[in-house]
Protein backbone atom coordinates (compact mmCIF):
# COMPACT_ATOMS: atom_id res chain seq x y z
CA UNK A 1 0.00 0.00 0.00
CA UNK A 2 3.06 2.44 1.28
CA UNK A 3 4.52 1.63 -2.26
CA UNK A 4 1.27 2.09 -4.15
CA UNK A 5 0.62 5.89 -2.36
CA UNK A 6 4.52 6.70 -3.26
CA UNK A 7 4.27 5.64 -6.70
CA UNK A 8 1.00 7.96 -6.99
CA UNK A 9 2.65 10.78 -5.67
CA UNK A 10 5.62 10.40 -7.75
CA UNK A 11 2.90 10.36 -11.14
CA UNK A 12 1.09 13.35 -9.75
CA UNK A 13 4.18 15.75 -9.14
CA UNK A 14 5.53 14.57 -12.70
CA UNK A 15 2.20 15.69 -14.17
CA UNK A 16 2.67 18.95 -12.19
CA UNK A 17 6.03 19.25 -13.23
CA UNK A 18 5.07 18.79 -17.26
CA UNK A 19 1.76 20.61 -16.93
CA UNK A 20 3.01 23.91 -18.45
CA UNK A 21 5.51 25.06 -21.23
CA UNK A 22 7.18 26.51 -18.04
CA UNK A 23 6.12 27.88 -14.68
CA UNK A 24 5.83 31.44 -14.18
CA UNK A 25 6.14 33.99 -11.37
CA UNK A 26 4.47 36.69 -13.25
CA UNK A 27 2.98 38.12 -16.55
CA UNK A 28 4.48 40.31 -19.41
CA UNK A 29 4.54 43.97 -17.88
CA UNK A 30 6.61 47.14 -18.18
CA UNK A 31 9.44 46.21 -16.28
CA UNK A 32 9.79 43.14 -18.15
CA UNK A 33 9.57 44.54 -21.83
CA UNK A 34 12.38 47.40 -20.58
CA UNK A 35 14.58 44.12 -19.52
CA UNK A 36 13.29 42.32 -22.56
CA UNK A 37 15.13 45.32 -24.49
CA UNK A 38 18.61 45.03 -22.44
CA UNK A 39 18.22 41.15 -23.68
CA UNK A 40 17.71 42.15 -27.10
CA UNK A 41 20.70 44.30 -27.02
CA UNK A 42 22.66 42.10 -25.27
CA UNK A 43 24.86 39.65 -27.10
CA UNK A 44 22.68 36.70 -26.23
CA UNK A 45 20.46 37.81 -29.21
CA UNK A 46 22.88 37.01 -31.94
CA UNK A 47 22.27 36.79 -35.71
CA UNK A 48 23.07 32.88 -35.12
CA UNK A 49 20.66 32.34 -32.37
CA UNK A 50 18.29 29.96 -34.17
CA UNK A 51 20.85 28.20 -36.66
CA UNK A 52 24.01 28.08 -34.89
CA UNK A 53 24.59 24.39 -33.15
CA UNK A 54 25.98 25.63 -30.12
CA UNK A 55 22.88 27.68 -29.32
CA UNK A 56 20.31 25.98 -26.66
CA UNK A 57 17.51 27.70 -28.93
CA UNK A 58 19.52 25.79 -32.55
CA UNK A 59 16.73 24.49 -34.52
CA UNK A 60 14.28 27.05 -34.37
CA UNK A 61 12.41 26.87 -38.11
CA UNK A 62 11.03 30.78 -38.17
CA UNK A 63 9.96 33.48 -40.95
CA UNK A 64 9.98 37.19 -40.01
CA UNK A 65 6.71 36.90 -37.40
CA UNK A 66 7.72 33.83 -36.29
CA UNK A 67 11.63 35.34 -35.54
CA UNK A 68 9.94 38.09 -33.28
CA UNK A 69 7.83 35.72 -31.27
CA UNK A 70 10.50 33.30 -30.97
CA UNK A 71 12.74 36.30 -29.24
CA UNK A 72 9.75 37.11 -26.96
CA UNK A 73 8.82 33.66 -26.13
CA UNK A 74 12.65 32.17 -25.38
CA UNK A 75 12.80 35.42 -23.14
CA UNK A 76 9.60 35.12 -21.11
CA UNK A 77 11.19 31.03 -21.00
CA UNK A 78 14.50 32.27 -19.32
CA UNK A 79 12.57 34.83 -16.86
CA UNK A 80 9.87 32.94 -15.87
CA UNK A 81 7.17 34.90 -17.04
CA UNK A 82 3.93 33.76 -18.48
CA UNK A 83 3.70 34.45 -21.98
CA UNK A 84 0.31 34.88 -23.77
CA UNK A 85 -0.15 35.82 -27.65
CA UNK A 86 -3.76 36.23 -29.57
CA UNK A 87 -3.57 33.75 -32.49
CA UNK A 88 -6.34 35.33 -35.05
CA UNK A 89 -9.35 37.25 -35.17
CA UNK A 90 -10.77 34.77 -33.22
CA UNK A 91 -11.68 36.15 -29.36
CA UNK A 92 -10.88 32.48 -28.14
CA UNK A 93 -7.87 32.00 -30.49
CA UNK A 94 -5.37 32.33 -27.26
CA UNK A 95 -2.58 30.27 -26.01
CA UNK A 96 -0.01 30.50 -23.12
CA UNK A 97 2.77 29.19 -21.79
CA UNK A 98 0.35 27.69 -19.13
CA UNK A 99 -0.73 25.51 -22.10
CA UNK A 100 -0.62 21.64 -21.26
CA UNK A 101 -0.74 20.62 -24.83
CA UNK A 102 3.29 20.00 -24.69
CA UNK A 103 3.36 18.01 -21.58
CA UNK A 104 4.50 15.19 -22.97
CA UNK A 105 7.48 17.01 -23.88
CA UNK A 106 9.96 16.26 -20.50
CA UNK A 107 12.83 18.42 -22.11
CA UNK A 108 12.23 21.86 -20.95
CA UNK A 109 13.85 23.48 -24.23
CA UNK A 110 12.11 20.96 -26.47
CA UNK A 111 8.85 21.88 -25.07
CA UNK A 112 9.24 25.79 -25.48
CA UNK A 113 10.49 25.29 -29.00
CA UNK A 114 7.51 22.95 -29.54
CA UNK A 115 5.43 25.95 -28.53
CA UNK A 116 7.43 28.40 -30.72
CA UNK A 117 6.51 26.28 -33.87
CA UNK A 118 3.29 25.79 -32.76
CA UNK A 119 2.37 29.31 -32.35
CA UNK A 120 4.47 30.07 -35.75
CA UNK A 121 2.54 27.44 -37.51
CA UNK A 122 -0.87 29.79 -36.50
CA UNK A 123 0.49 33.23 -35.98
CA UNK A 124 1.26 36.25 -39.09
CA UNK A 125 2.06 39.35 -39.44
CA UNK A 126 -1.42 40.53 -39.31
CA UNK A 127 -2.09 38.69 -35.79
CA UNK A 128 1.73 40.53 -34.74
CA UNK A 129 0.40 43.70 -35.46
CA UNK A 130 -3.41 43.81 -34.92
CA UNK A 131 -3.85 41.72 -31.72
CA UNK A 132 -0.34 41.58 -30.22
CA UNK A 133 1.74 44.97 -30.35
CA UNK A 134 0.90 48.50 -29.99
CA UNK A 135 2.72 51.82 -31.78
CA UNK A 136 5.14 53.51 -29.62
CA UNK A 137 6.36 57.20 -29.74
CA UNK A 138 8.66 58.04 -31.97
CA UNK A 139 10.93 59.74 -29.26
CA UNK A 140 10.50 56.54 -27.02
CA UNK A 141 11.64 54.10 -29.73
CA UNK A 142 14.16 51.25 -28.15
CA UNK A 143 15.48 47.63 -28.84
CA UNK A 144 13.16 44.94 -28.45
CA UNK A 145 10.55 47.17 -30.42
CA UNK A 146 10.15 46.09 -34.13
CA UNK A 147 8.69 47.24 -37.28
CA UNK A 148 6.26 45.55 -39.43
CA UNK A 149 5.00 46.87 -42.83
CA UNK A 150 2.31 45.84 -45.92
CA UNK A 151 2.50 46.53 -49.00
CA UNK A 152 1.22 45.78 -52.52
CA UNK A 153 3.15 43.92 -55.04
CA UNK A 154 1.62 42.46 -58.65
CA UNK A 155 -1.67 42.69 -57.10
CA UNK A 156 -0.82 40.78 -53.34
CA UNK A 157 -0.08 41.81 -50.19
CA UNK A 158 3.55 41.35 -49.04
CA UNK A 159 4.08 41.66 -45.16
CA UNK A 160 7.86 41.95 -43.06
CA UNK A 161 8.31 42.53 -39.94
CA UNK A 162 11.98 43.58 -37.86
CA UNK A 163 13.40 43.38 -35.04
CA UNK A 164 14.98 46.97 -33.59
CA UNK A 165 18.49 45.26 -32.31
CA UNK A 166 20.16 48.75 -31.62
CA UNK A 167 19.86 52.64 -32.51
CA UNK A 168 23.08 53.92 -34.00
CA UNK A 169 24.14 57.65 -32.89
CA UNK A 170 22.98 58.85 -36.28
CA UNK A 171 19.22 57.64 -35.67
CA UNK A 172 19.62 55.38 -37.63
CA UNK A 173 18.96 51.26 -36.71
CA UNK A 174 20.41 48.07 -36.73
CA UNK A 175 17.45 45.52 -37.30
CA UNK A 176 17.57 41.90 -37.42
CA UNK A 177 14.70 39.72 -39.58
CA UNK A 178 13.91 36.56 -40.89
CA UNK A 179 11.75 35.73 -44.01
CA UNK A 180 10.33 33.07 -46.50
CA UNK A 181 9.97 29.81 -46.48
CA UNK A 182 10.00 28.93 -43.03
CA UNK A 183 13.33 27.26 -42.16
CA UNK A 184 15.73 27.27 -39.54
CA UNK A 185 17.97 30.10 -40.94
CA UNK A 186 20.47 32.77 -39.77
CA UNK A 187 19.00 36.62 -38.99
CA UNK A 188 19.37 38.61 -42.05
CA UNK A 189 21.37 42.26 -40.38
CA UNK A 190 20.41 45.53 -42.04
CA UNK A 191 21.37 49.16 -40.54
CA UNK A 192 19.17 52.22 -41.95
CA UNK A 193 15.92 52.44 -42.24
CA UNK A 194 13.06 49.94 -43.07
CA UNK A 195 12.90 49.03 -46.88
CA UNK A 196 9.41 49.95 -46.98
CA UNK A 197 6.60 52.46 -45.76
CA UNK A 198 3.90 51.87 -43.84
CA UNK A 199 0.24 52.58 -45.04
CA UNK A 200 -0.65 53.27 -41.81
CA UNK A 201 -2.36 51.60 -38.47
CA UNK A 202 -1.83 48.86 -37.25
CA UNK A 203 1.59 48.61 -39.23
CA UNK A 204 4.29 50.99 -38.54
CA UNK A 205 6.76 51.07 -35.11
CA UNK A 206 5.56 48.71 -32.74
CA UNK A 207 6.03 47.44 -28.89
CA UNK A 208 5.53 43.90 -28.02
CA UNK A 209 2.11 43.45 -25.91
CA UNK A 210 1.60 39.80 -25.13
CA UNK A 211 -1.88 39.73 -25.81
CA UNK A 212 -3.88 40.50 -21.88
CA UNK A 213 -6.91 42.83 -23.39
CA UNK A 214 -4.84 46.02 -23.19
CA UNK A 215 -5.59 49.30 -22.16
CA UNK A 216 -4.11 51.51 -24.28
CA UNK A 217 -4.19 54.49 -21.67
CA UNK A 218 -2.25 52.80 -19.92
CA UNK A 219 0.15 51.14 -22.27
CA UNK A 220 3.90 52.48 -21.54
CA UNK A 221 5.10 54.90 -24.38
CA UNK A 222 1.71 54.73 -26.22
CA UNK A 223 1.33 56.58 -28.97
CA UNK A 224 -0.13 57.55 -32.83
CA UNK A 225 2.68 60.23 -33.37
CA UNK A 226 4.39 57.95 -36.24
CA UNK A 227 0.75 57.84 -38.02
CA UNK A 228 0.49 62.05 -37.74
CA UNK A 229 4.41 62.40 -38.80
CA UNK A 230 3.27 59.59 -41.94
CA UNK A 231 0.34 61.85 -43.12
CA UNK A 232 2.20 65.47 -42.54
CA UNK A 233 6.10 64.14 -43.87
CA UNK A 234 4.63 61.88 -46.95
CA UNK A 235 6.18 58.63 -47.75
CA UNK A 236 9.86 60.07 -48.83
CA UNK A 237 10.34 62.17 -45.96
CA UNK A 238 8.44 59.92 -43.06
CA UNK A 239 11.72 57.78 -42.85
CA UNK A 240 14.42 60.84 -42.91
CA UNK A 241 11.87 62.79 -39.92
CA UNK A 242 12.38 59.55 -38.05
CA UNK A 243 16.13 59.41 -38.29
CA UNK A 244 15.63 63.31 -37.23
CA UNK A 245 13.83 62.14 -34.31
CA UNK A 246 16.41 59.93 -33.14
CA UNK A 247 19.76 60.86 -33.98
CA UNK A 248 22.22 62.19 -31.36
CA UNK A 249 25.04 62.86 -33.28
CA UNK A 250 24.34 63.92 -37.65
CA UNK A 251 24.99 61.79 -40.21
CA UNK A 252 28.40 62.26 -42.72
CA UNK A 253 27.42 61.33 -46.66
CA UNK A 254 30.64 58.75 -46.31
CA UNK A 255 29.01 57.05 -43.34
CA UNK A 256 25.77 56.88 -45.30
CA UNK A 257 27.68 55.44 -48.68
CA UNK A 258 28.95 53.20 -46.56
CA UNK A 259 26.55 51.81 -44.48
CA UNK A 260 24.72 51.14 -47.89
CA UNK A 261 27.60 49.33 -49.08
CA UNK A 262 28.00 47.08 -45.73
CA UNK A 263 24.26 46.34 -46.09
CA UNK A 264 24.79 44.83 -49.23
CA UNK A 265 28.01 42.92 -48.33
CA UNK A 266 26.16 41.43 -45.47
CA UNK A 267 23.54 40.24 -48.18
CA UNK A 268 26.32 38.97 -50.65
CA UNK A 269 27.78 37.01 -47.17
CA UNK A 270 24.58 35.42 -46.32
CA UNK A 271 24.13 34.79 -49.73
CA UNK A 272 27.19 32.36 -49.27
CA UNK A 273 25.81 30.47 -46.50
CA UNK A 274 22.98 29.59 -48.20
CA UNK A 275 24.38 28.30 -51.03
CA UNK A 276 27.04 26.17 -48.76
CA UNK A 277 24.27 25.09 -46.92
CA UNK A 278 22.72 23.73 -49.76
CA UNK A 279 25.15 22.34 -50.98
CA UNK A 280 25.69 20.11 -47.76
CA UNK A 281 22.15 19.68 -48.01
CA UNK A 282 22.46 17.89 -51.66
CA UNK A 283 25.44 15.49 -50.48
CA UNK A 284 23.06 14.23 -48.02
CA UNK A 285 20.60 13.73 -50.91
CA UNK A 286 23.01 12.57 -53.15
CA UNK A 287 22.77 15.10 -55.54
CA UNK A 288 18.96 14.07 -56.57
CA UNK A 289 16.67 16.61 -57.73
CA UNK A 290 14.93 18.60 -55.14
CA UNK A 291 11.26 18.29 -55.19
CA UNK A 292 8.86 21.65 -54.39
CA UNK A 293 8.91 22.02 -50.25
CA UNK A 294 13.19 21.78 -50.79
CA UNK A 295 13.09 24.02 -53.90
CA UNK A 296 11.22 26.60 -52.16
CA UNK A 297 13.44 26.44 -49.18
CA UNK A 298 17.06 26.31 -51.12
CA UNK A 299 16.30 28.38 -53.61
CA UNK A 300 17.25 32.08 -53.58
CA UNK A 301 15.37 33.99 -56.46
CA UNK A 302 14.12 36.94 -53.86
CA UNK A 303 17.61 37.22 -52.43
CA UNK A 304 18.58 37.38 -55.87
CA UNK A 305 16.62 39.87 -56.87
CA UNK A 306 17.28 41.93 -53.37
CA UNK A 307 20.52 42.56 -53.38
CA UNK A 308 20.90 43.22 -57.45
CA UNK A 309 17.84 45.94 -56.79
CA UNK A 310 19.90 46.97 -53.79
CA UNK A 311 23.00 47.74 -55.82
CA UNK A 312 21.12 49.56 -58.81
CA UNK A 313 19.80 52.05 -55.56
CA UNK A 314 23.14 52.54 -54.83
CA UNK A 315 24.63 53.26 -57.99
CA UNK A 316 21.39 55.61 -58.54
CA UNK A 317 22.00 57.73 -55.88
CA UNK A 318 26.19 57.58 -56.57
CA UNK A 319 25.35 58.74 -59.95
CA UNK A 320 23.67 61.98 -58.68
CA UNK A 321 26.22 62.62 -55.52
CA UNK A 322 29.51 62.09 -57.99
CA UNK A 323 28.53 64.90 -59.92
CA UNK A 324 27.86 67.41 -57.47
CA UNK A 325 29.86 69.02 -55.11
CA UNK A 326 29.37 67.11 -52.06
CA UNK A 327 31.80 64.52 -53.69
CA UNK A 328 34.45 66.12 -52.62
CA UNK A 329 34.02 65.55 -49.22
CA UNK A 330 34.81 61.36 -49.79
CA UNK A 331 37.36 59.34 -49.27
CA UNK A 332 39.28 58.46 -52.75
CA UNK A 333 38.90 54.70 -51.42
CA UNK A 334 35.17 55.48 -51.58
CA UNK A 335 34.71 57.27 -54.51
CA UNK A 336 36.71 55.06 -57.02
CA UNK A 337 35.73 51.48 -55.36
CA UNK A 338 31.81 52.63 -56.75
CA UNK A 339 33.08 54.18 -59.68
CA UNK A 340 34.53 50.59 -60.60
CA UNK A 341 30.85 49.71 -59.50
CA UNK A 342 29.29 51.98 -61.59
CA UNK A 343 32.04 51.14 -64.30
CA UNK A 344 33.28 54.78 -64.26
CA UNK A 345 36.54 53.51 -63.51
CA UNK A 346 38.73 50.38 -64.82
CA UNK A 347 42.05 50.99 -63.22
CA UNK A 348 42.91 48.09 -61.28
CA UNK A 349 43.35 50.02 -58.15
CA UNK A 350 39.95 51.35 -57.99
CA UNK A 351 38.47 47.85 -58.26
CA UNK A 352 41.04 46.86 -55.32
CA UNK A 353 39.16 49.54 -53.36
CA UNK A 354 36.10 48.17 -54.19
CA UNK A 355 36.70 44.42 -53.04
CA UNK A 356 38.41 46.32 -49.84
CA UNK A 357 34.80 47.73 -49.24
CA UNK A 358 33.04 44.54 -49.96
CA UNK A 359 34.37 41.24 -51.23
CA UNK A 360 34.01 37.24 -50.61
CA UNK A 361 36.40 34.43 -51.14
CA UNK A 362 34.29 31.49 -53.34
CA UNK A 363 35.72 28.09 -54.31
CA UNK A 364 35.27 27.65 -57.92
CA UNK A 365 36.46 24.85 -60.16
CA UNK A 366 39.33 23.97 -57.36
CA UNK A 367 40.52 27.42 -57.30
CA UNK A 368 40.53 29.84 -54.33
CA UNK A 369 39.15 33.31 -55.96
CA UNK A 370 37.56 36.89 -54.88
CA UNK A 371 34.36 37.98 -55.65
CA UNK A 372 32.60 41.40 -54.83
CA UNK A 373 29.52 43.65 -55.63
CA UNK A 374 30.62 44.32 -59.19
CA UNK A 375 31.01 40.18 -60.02
CA UNK A 376 27.50 39.93 -58.81
CA UNK A 377 25.78 43.01 -60.32
CA UNK A 378 27.49 42.67 -63.72
CA UNK A 379 26.79 38.66 -63.96
CA UNK A 380 22.94 39.01 -62.38
CA UNK A 381 22.68 41.79 -65.61
CA UNK A 382 23.84 39.25 -67.93
CA UNK A 383 21.79 36.50 -66.33
CA UNK A 384 24.36 34.44 -65.64
CA UNK A 385 23.57 33.56 -61.67
CA UNK A 386 21.60 31.32 -60.69
CA UNK A 387 18.90 30.59 -57.99
CA UNK A 388 18.26 27.21 -58.76
CA UNK A 389 19.75 25.05 -56.27
CA UNK A 390 20.58 21.80 -57.91
CA UNK A 391 23.06 23.87 -59.52
CA UNK A 392 26.77 23.80 -59.34
CA UNK A 393 28.22 26.64 -57.32
CA UNK A 394 30.11 27.72 -60.11
CA UNK A 395 26.81 27.99 -61.82
CA UNK A 396 25.17 29.78 -58.91
CA UNK A 397 27.73 32.57 -58.77
CA UNK A 398 27.75 33.37 -62.80
CA UNK A 399 30.25 30.91 -63.54
CA UNK A 400 30.66 29.08 -66.89
CA UNK A 401 28.92 25.27 -66.05
CA UNK A 402 26.17 23.14 -67.20
CA UNK A 403 22.97 23.80 -66.36
CA UNK A 404 21.03 21.57 -64.12
CA UNK A 405 17.89 19.24 -65.71
CA UNK A 406 16.27 19.42 -62.41
CA UNK A 407 12.77 21.64 -62.61
CA UNK A 408 12.52 24.87 -61.82
CA UNK A 409 9.29 25.20 -59.65
CA UNK A 410 9.21 29.06 -60.01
Amino acid sequence: MIKYLLSLLIFIISLNTYSKVWPSNSTWNQDTSKEFSRWISSEEYSVDIFNNKSSPWYGIETDCADAIVAAQVIYAYEMKVKYTVKLNQSGTALISSDTKIFDHIQDPLNRVKSFIHHIGKTIGTEALARYNSYPIDLKEMRPGDFYISRWMTNGSFIRHAAMIKSILPTGHLVLYSSTTPVKVRELEVREGMPLHIMSGTPWGFKRVQPYIEPNTSQLENYSLNQYKLLRSAGNDSFFPRVVDILKTEEDTLEGNLLRRVKNLCSQLELRQREVISTQKYLELINNRCMNYSEYDEHSTPSRDKSLLNGIKRLLYGWKKIRKSSHSDELSTKLTTGLDSLLRKNDEPAARENLKSLCSIELEIDSNIVSYDLKNFFDLSLKGKISSHPNDSIPKRWGAPGQNTQCKSFY
